[in-house]
């Protein structure tokens, strides 16, 4: 870790009293709990804090987060949805090599992973739609009347992980996650409907209720041999179907 600049006492405390007062404010009926964001400031004070001008530690490896494009849209957004008003968008999607114009009826912005979405109606399909910011290359007010349905944001996201919410009831799904691996699930658990089934000295069995997204998938993915899938039998037969795609990248 290095430092360019090194902060006198007087800047530190300043840093310290300004972060005591955002504390009270922590709780937040707009952007949730804070206070990991705190910490990681906290953290720094108290790093900086010990360092001289110039001076480089190479014990002490933070965590980077990665600078993603689209906050300059926040503020229009915001506006657009206290106001009620129909936005035009000049999008290009990940999966497409060129963006286009779409009108949308904004609902909430949400955080996932760094990066800012927005969850709207599109107008031309009249379906619920997700946008991430960074990828909208220009955004304006739209002429069309603004479309107001129900939408509760919570409700939304309850049975899903991730910025994807699809329809209809969510299976139960059951997984045997071996012992070792357990603990990191049981202390931060994946979704709230998270439950423990069934614990042996090998492996501990979680329940979900909640809907196989691609981002959910990717979660059991990334753990490896450690997790199988025992319910339902159509995700099961997924997961198998895509790491027998991949063992044969390897043949």
């Amino acid at each position: 870790m290095s430092s360019n600049q090194k902060y006198t006492p007087e800047e530190l405390e300043s840093l310290r009293e300004a972060i005591g007062l955002l504390e009270k404010y922590k709780i937040s009926d707009v952007y949730g709990d804070i206070s990991g964001t705190l910490q990681k400031v906290l953290d720094f004070i108290e790093i900086s804090s010990g360092m001289e001008s110039g001076e480089t530690y190479d014990f002490i490896s933070p965590e980077k987060v990665p600078h993603v494009k689209g906050s300059e849209h926040l503020a229009g957004i915001i506006k657009a949805i206290k106001s009620k008003t129909a936005l035009r968008l000049y999008y290009q999607p990940f999966y497409e090599e060129k963006p286009y114009f779409t009108d949308v009826h904004p609902y909430l912005l949400k955080e996932y992973k760094s990066r800012w979405y927005m969850i709207g109606l599109n107008d031309f399909k009249d379906q619920l739609r997700t946008y991430a910011l960074d990828r909208i290359r220009d955004l304006q007010e739209s002429d069309l009347e603004y479309k107001q349905k129900s939408f509760n944001a919570s409700a939304y996201f309850k049975n899903s992980i991730g910025i994807i919410s699809p329809p209809g009831e969510p299976p139960i799904i059951k997984i045997a996650v071996q012992k070792t691996q357990a603990q990191y699930i049981i202390t931060q658990a994946w979704h709230e409907s998270q439950n423990i089934e069934t614990e042996n000295d090998d492996e501990v069995v979680f329940s979900y209720k909640l809907h196989p997204t691609y981002e959910f998938n990717s979660l059991l993915l990334s753990y490896g041999k450690d997790v199988r899938v025992l319910e339902p039998k159509s995700l099961k037969e997924l997961i198998k179907e895509q790491l027998e795609e991949m063992m044969g990248y390897y043949k």
